[in-house]
């Protein structure tokens, strides 16, 4: 059974059980499908212990997503029918933060900040028949978001993943796009090979020397 973990993100105990766990956050960079992190960045940061600092406009994205996130949630609770509660739980080596998880754990709940890519994945999904849509839930969603969700699911035993984009001006919802995503067997089954195969590169991994360009200014 999963493991519950009282850790407050962002804290130096979350950090520190980050650094020794394999998250569902990274597991789309350590598939090779994530948009943010390449999986040679991910070996590099594991390897090192060292993770680069956070841009302004990456901890701008950061902060709004938290914030978004904590909105959408209500909304959530009304579509699935019952409340939600984040928590950080484990199952053996395997880690998943969930933005929300049902109290029997059956349901889970990610949210996303509405962009076009995701707009364009819902509108695939738009193209199916309804009552075909019920079956294949979130398929159109990119890899990436699958991939973090399929992980969560194996960690927590959860039976099905409500995922929510939205788009809001101030506390005023403009946008919202939401799909129900049921899982995916062969998926897990990849991911799971994958940390496998992750843990066999990380032994062997050599960092290659980073340029460090001069700064100031010549004499």
């Amino acid at each position: 059974d999963m493991q519950i973990h009282n850790l407050t993100q962002g804290s130096p105990e979350w950090l520190a059980y980050r650094a020794k766990m394999r998250n569902a956050s990274d597991a789309p960079a350590m598939m090779g499908c994530s948009a943010y992190k390449t999986r040679a960045e991910l070996l590099r940061e594991v390897h090192t212990g060292i993770v680069p600092e956070v841009d302004v406009g990456t901890q701008k994205r950061f902060d709004n997503g938290h914030r978004v996130e904590a909105l959408a949630r209500p909304l959530a609770e009304e579509f699935i029918g019952a409340e939600l509660y984040p928590v950080t739980g484990s199952l053996g080596s395997l880690s998943a933060s969930f933005d929300g998880l049902t109290m029997d754990e059956t349901i889970g709940f990610e949210h996303k900040a509405l962009n076009d890519d995701l707009r364009a994945a819902f509108a695939d999904m738009e193209t199916i028949a309804p009552e075909h849509r019920e079956r294949t839930g979130c398929r159109s969603l990119p890899l990436m978001y699958r991939v973090q969700m399929e992980q969560q699911m194996a960690v927590s035993g959860a039976e099905r993943v409500l995922f929510m984009a939205s788009k809001w001006k101030g506390d005023e919802l403009v946008e919202e796009r939401h799909c129900w995503y049921l899982g995916d067997a062969k998926l897990r089954s990849k991911i799971v090979s994958g940390w496998h195969q992750f843990a066999t590169d990380l032994v062997a991994f050599v960092p290659t020397a980073t340029e460090v360009k001069p700064t100031g200014k010549a004499p």
